[in-house]
């Protein structure tokens, strides 16, 4: 059974990784063009109604979508009905209350209410593809997704790209991003419909939401966590500010948000499926956590050591403002690395108020630095909150308390993960001080040194767990 699990874990992350990282690709590309077409401050507005619709879609969710991965026999008619008749109603309320949820939005723009008015379809048509997309994670069979997230990037792109060159700035953006949407949620069911069982339990649906409500505060309180810069900014300051700080935060948190969301997809499930057998659950989560981390760790030197570099072949000319939020939020990802994937460990053994509290307080923090600091120094201060994750004190708490045989060697190995990149990195930043052309190709070799020093290192233990997770849970290596 456990070898079982594994390697559809393994089929199924490396599905689900795939996904990301053509989404993101796609993203990377299309992105080249778009920030070069669209004007900062149509920018600056559409990161920030983006921030307000991720925050309204874990309303519209109420937990439902993670607590029925924990049920044995699952009512996805229930999550059904709820992703259909209280996500119809959160999305005309959105639109009907428009005008005041733009008054959160310091600097004016022509086009603010009619924006968010329409985002509000696009709440709606995700609510609808979340039933058939959690019905394949569940069953780790991510790969059924992949084509319908293709198809939904190539819908974005292609259209996005084309109004931008016809000159509708923000229009082209939203156009898209419904558009899309809509393709991804009937593509979806027209795959699941032969095969997902539409189980509906008649009268249960309010016992079902009250039983997710704990996991409905957590992803309300992640979401805002994640997000929180753009509310913050878009309160204080003009949007093209806005824009190049949330252009900067998208650049350093690329490959956070290409990996954990594909990880998480795959890793949750799996730690369902290892629930009573504690040591394998605790080795997937240390191999899912260093994986990311050993990406994320010479990325986040390398745009360091290559800011304005970096953010000019993104962006072009117009983001003179970004290197210098880039150099301070480069290092952010690395600040918590418990939190990364600790909270689907915690979810597992039901364990929900412990991330609770470790969401809120980085939260509480991030809003108290946040404004604290902005009023003080500016922008920049908002980069320097995003170094005081206080919850990630009570993260790291509660993994060390699943996973307390195996602590001190996970933060041994992350330590590894974050040192093993600096001489290289270093002696590229030292070799070429003025030339950014070849510091950046020097770097482009340093990254590809730290890789392959993580492949030596940490290679063997996940060769052994995907060959034999008994075997890696006592530690052992296979030849």
């Amino acid at each position: 059974m456990s070898g079982g699990t594994a390697g559809r874990f393994f089929r199924s992350a490396g599905a689900a990784t795939f996904s990301q990282v053509w989404r993101v690709g796609v993203t990377f590309g299309v992105t080249l063009l778009l920030r070069r077409l669209i004007p900062r401050g149509d920018w600056g507005l559409w990161d920030w109604a983006l921030v307000v619709f991720l925050i309204l879609g874990a309303l519209r969710d109420l937990g439902l979508v993670y607590h029925v991965v924990r049920l044995p026999k699952r009512p996805y008619g229930n999550l059904l009905l709820v992703e259909t008749v209280w996500g119809g109603a959160l999305a005309a309320g959105a639109a009907f209350a428009a005008p005041l949820i733009a008054r959160a939005f310091k600097d004016t723009h022509p086009w603010d209410v009619e924006i968010l008015r329409a985002l509000c379809l696009f709440l709606f048509f995700e609510g609808l593809a979340s039933v058939p997309r959690v019905f394949f994670e569940n069953e780790l069979r991510i790969g059924r997704t992949v084509v319908p997230e293709i198809v939904r990037n190539l819908v974005f792109a292609v259209t996005a790209v084309a109004l931008a060159l016809l000159g509708y700035g923000i229009w082209s953006l939203l156009v898209a991003q419904v558009g899309c949407t809509a393709v991804y949620a009937a593509h979806l069911w027209l795959r699941a419909l032969p095969e997902i069982p539409l189980r509906f339990e008649r009268g249960n649906t309010l016992r079902l939401l009250a039983d997710s409500v704990p996991l409905a505060l957590i992803w309300f309180l992640v979401i805002l966590t994640r997000h929180v810069d753009p509310l913050i900014l878009g309160a204080q300051f003009l949007k093209e500010t806005v824009a190049s700080y949330t252009f900067a935060y998208f650049v350093a948190f690329l490959v956070t948000t290409t990996l954990v969301p594909a990880v998480t997809r795959a890793l949750y499930p799996a730690l369902v499926a290892f629930a009573a057998e504690p040591k394998r659950l605790v080795e997937a989560y240390r191999l899912a956590t260093l994986f990311v981390l050993a990406l994320e760790a010479p990325v986040a030197l390398f745009l360091f050591v290559n800011a304005d570099t970096a953010i000019r072949i993104v962006g072009g000319g117009q983001w003179s403002e970004a290197p210098t939020f880039l150099r301070l939020l480069c290092f952010a990802p690395l600040v918590d690395p418990f939190s990364r994937l600790g909270g689907e460990m915690l979810k597992v053994y039901h364990r929900d108020r412990i991330w609770i509290v470790a969401s809120a307080t980085t939260l509480v923090s991030f809003l108290g630095f946040g404004v604290g600091f902005t009023l003080w120094l500016g922008p920049i201060g908002m980069a320097w909150a995003n170094f005081l994750p206080l919850g990630g004190l009570v993260m790291a708490w509660a993994v060390r308390g699943v996973a307390a045989e195996g602590f001190a060697a996970l933060c041994r190995d992350i330590a590894v993960v974050y040192l093993a990149p600096l001489p290289p990195l270093a002696a590229a930043y030292l070799l070429f001080p003025g030339d950014p052309t070849l510091r950046f190709v020097a770097s482009l070799g340093a990254v590809a040194i730290a890789f392959g020093f993580y492949a030596v290192r940490f290679g063997p233990s996940f060769r052994t767990f995907f060959r034999d997770p008994v075997a890696a849970a006592a530690g052992e290596e296979l030849p």
